[in-house]
């Protein structure tokens, strides 16, 4: 008999499967740190006003009363010392603020590719992206002799907005003859961007930016969730676990509980006065939600197009941005910068508002 509770304490021993240890999850470790913005240049005043501050406030102490007087005084005082201070003398906090200066340039630089290097990598590489080709009214705008006809028609004293404004007139009022050099100089010039662009989607640097905005947004999609458990708390649990800690109720309870709040809401309302219909106020109309605005229009034929090259969710996808609504681009153009893309809609989008 002695023996037995030893016996039954082996048995449950039994039952529990020793304890393990396991490695940490690679997701918990620490991130890297974000990149820190550089402190500002300081000019080589402030850098005087910081060497003499401590020597005339305690100047100023000295010679007031009671060790009391004006935080104004002191800058009076500074300011009075820098003016009077030779160039000589000067130029020993000029040369401490240039060499700040570039202190923060190249800090800022380092910066900057620290946190966005997509756009760090496009102003390094800007010089090999294709320029856009102008359209056939920025031609005419831009033309001559078009502009000196406009002015002729203004006043002597016509600036260049007043000759802007008239040459968009008489774009606007141009018959087809007159627009068809400027729209068929304008066609050629864009088939030449894509040629261009597309060479340029070919290059290792359009790759290495392309790598960049990859990581980039993986890295933004990982700060959101971050925060999203941040603000939340604990993410919520799931399965069978959560079901077992969660107390059911019984249809009973259910009812209990309806019938309760039914009966709450009913006295609340039996207490509120009757409302008077006749000295009421006019009723307030609801302001309709306004709707988002349509995507581009497509060509039917266009869309047969695409569909045959299996673009068809790609186009569409392009038309609905609202960068690409807003934009004087045709289907065909939509088309052609995916094609250029291999099918990619983002770097179609920039391709077509130049980017």
């Amino acid at each position: 008999q002695a023996l037995r509770p030893l016996a039954r304490l082996s048995a449950a021993c039994s039952h529990h499967p020793p304890c393990t240890m396991t490695a940490p999850d690679a997701k918990s470790a620490p991130s890297a740190p974000e990149p820190q913005k550089p402190k500002r240049a300081q000019s080589a005043y402030f850098l005087f006003t910081n060497a003499m501050r401590e020597e005339v406030t305690k100047g100023l102490k000295e010679k007031s009363e009671e060790g009391k007087f004006k935080f104004g005084d002191v800058a009076k005082e500074i300011s009075s010392r820098w003016s009077s201070l030779p160039e000589s003398e000067k130029k020993v906090y000029e040369d401490k603020a240039a060499a700040d200066k570039q202190r923060f340039e190249e800090e800022f630089r380092v910066y900057q590719e620290a946190s966005d290097m997509a756009g760090a990598l496009r102003k390094k590489y800007a010089h090999l992206m294709p320029k856009r080709a102008a359209t056939a009214a920025a031609r005419f705008l831009q033309d001559a002799a078009v502009r000196e006809k406009a002015a002729k028609e203004l006043k002597p004293d016509a600036g260049a907005k007043e000759v802007d404004a008239k040459v968009r007139e008489m774009w606007k009022a141009a018959g087809e003859e007159e627009r068809k050099p400027y729209e068929e100089q304008a066609a050629k010039d864009k088939a030449e961007f894509f040629q261009q662009q597309k060479a340029w989607q070919a290059t290792e640097e359009f790759a290495e930016i392309e790598k960049a905005e990859k990581e980039q947004e993986e890295r933004e999609k990982e700060q959101g969730t971050e925060e999203k458990v941040q603000e939340g708390g604990a993410p919520k649990k799931k399965g069978k676990k959560a079901a077992e800690e969660t107390p059911t109720k019984t249809a009973a309870d259910a009812k209990k509980g309806t019938s309760a709040t039914k009966a709450a809401s009913r006295a609340k309302a039996a207490k509120r006065p009757a409302p008077d219909k006749e000295n009421a106020p006019p009723a307030v109309p609801k302001r309709s939600k306004k709707s988002a605005p349509p995507g581009l229009l497509l060509d039917a034929a266009v869309v047969a197009e695409a569909a045959k090259l299996s673009m068809e969710p790609a186009l569409r996808n392009l038309a609905n941005r609202p960068e690409i609504a807003a934009s004087s681009r045709t289907s065909a153009d939509l088309l052609a910068a995916l094609q250029a893309s291999g099918g990619l809609v983002n770097p179609a989008k920039r391709a077509l508002l130049g980017l």
